[in-house]
């Protein structure tokens, strides 16, 4: 029972921390573009 939990929370944090990173890594790409409108040039 102890192993289920232990295994259920290990997933949950690997999965959260995965997710974290995707949202990290566009937003540093997004920075890094930082392109502006079609109305300015």
């Amino acid at each position: 029972m102890i192993f289920i939990i232990n295994f259920i929370i290990i997933t949950l944090m690997i999965l959260l921390s995965v997710a974290f990173y995707t949202i990290m890594e566009r937003k540093i790409l997004g920075y890094i573009q930082l392109r502006k409108g079609p109305n300015k040039v």
